[in-house]
């Protein structure tokens, strides 16, 4: 089935006709209980409802729908779940059982509580600032095949699922980042790594002006990128005693310096029950599932499994 689905009224369009109401329904549902500032985009592929973070997804499959709102919301909620099937922030509705109500709403307003404090990161913060090349981007990026999607709370553009550029505005800088760019033959000279001896995949393209705009040049190195993944060109995960990050994870991290610093303040080991905890995940909307629980652990200094250790 086709998954590049540029918004929800085209996702549920493209259903088998006898789900579309009820996906409709449902989208009625969390849209009446969610804040007015509530953003419908789509995210990996799925419908999705962000409200100061992922409040809550949604996907149609051949034998149930599938309501994504993490695990602790499923937690609260489990007065509202019997007779469901569930997983670590899935919960499955088959396709003859109607939706309950109550059930969404519970799990969006749980999931409301815990976001509308939440701190996330700014990237608007300087975007007026840089607006002539916001603009000049957009128009840029119309004209290859690149899909859009919304990953940590920003565009970034894929192709065939796999990260190809993403770009924002900063105090002293505009970046453009090319998530596979160390393959790049870099012509121009103007690749950098964000961090020295870190980075391993991602370089940047850091414009301190509107006039070094050069839109033919971007399109270049955007078609070598796409190249370098038709090539299966990657870095492999390091092989040593000390795991290492990687996937969303490792590109959270990369973006977000507030989170990548209380990381690495972590213990080794728990740095490792972290990255096992994701990397075990074998589908990407369980890892990002899993992803919005330990974020806020991480921030708060504290181990996947310390709950279970003797005080």
């Amino acid at each position: 089935m086709n998954t590049n689905f540029q918004n929800i009224d085209e996702y549920i369009a493209l259903q088998d006709p006898e789900h579309q109401k009820k996906l409709q329904d449902l989208r009625k549902i969390i849209l009446e209980f969610a804040p007015a500032e509530t953003k419908e985009t789509i995210s990996y592929g799925m419908p999705t409802f962000r409200y100061n973070g992922n409040l809550i997804h949604f996907a149609q499959f051949k034998n149930h729908l599938g309501l994504y709102p993490g695990p602790n919301a499923i937690e609260a909620c489990q007065n509202y779940i019997s007779g469901l099937k569930t997983s670590k922030g899935t919960i499955q509705i088959p396709n003859n059982t109607p939706i309950n109500n109550e059930l969404v709403k519970n799990l969006v307003q749980f999931n409301v509580t815990l976001l509308k404090n939440k701190i996330k990161p700014d990237w608007t913060k300087y975007r007026e600032q840089w607006s002539d090349i916001y603009e000049k981007m957009s128009q840029l990026i119309l004209k290859t095949n690149l899909k859009k999607e919304i990953k940590w709370g920003m565009d970034i553009y894929t192709h065939e699922g796999k990260n190809v550029i993403g770009w924002g505005g900063f105090k002293n800088f505009f970046s453009i980042w090319f998530y596979n760019g160390v393959f790049l033959s870099d012509p121009y000279n103007v690749l950098v790594a964000a961090t020295e001896g870190k980075t391993k995949s991602l370089r940047q393209w850091r414009l301190k002006s509107c006039d070094e705009f050069d839109e033919r040049k971007i399109l270049e190195y955007i078609q070598e990128t796409i190249q370098t993944i038709k090539d299966g060109k990657f870095i492999p995960s390091e092989k040593s005693t000390t795991l290492q990050s990687e996937g969303i994870l490792k590109d959270v991290l990369l973006i977000n310096k507030e989170l990548q610093t209380a990381f690495n303040k972590l213990t080794l080991g728990k740095q490792k029950d972290y990255i096992n905890y994701i990397n075990e995940a074998k589908q990407e909307k369980t890892k990002l599932s899993r992803l919005d629980k330990i974020t806020p652990m991480i921030l708060a200094g504290i181990g996947l499994n310390d709950k279970y250790k003797r005080k």
